[in-house]
């Protein structure tokens, strides 16, 4: 079995996000922390009071929206 090359993924921040749907950037976090967007995920923080981290996965955020790259 040959070495694949593993390419990186891109991914884009809640603002990005926001600017593209036209809306803030915290509408896309709560979004993403409640599941309703299927393009990304909210990781909670590991410690009380740290803060969240969002992954925005652009391939499937354009789908979702509807872009074509």
């Amino acid at each position: 079995m040959g070495k694949e090359e593993m390419k990186p993924v891109e991914t884009i921040t809640p603002y990005e996000a926001g600017k593209i749907l036209h809306k803030n950037a915290e509408t896309i976090r709560a979004g993403l922390r409640q599941g309703t967007f299927n393009f990304g995920s909210a990781v909670p923080p590991e410690e009380p009071g740290g803060n969240w981290n969002y992954i925005i996965i652009k391939s499937k955020f354009l789908e979702y929206a509807g872009i074509r790259e």
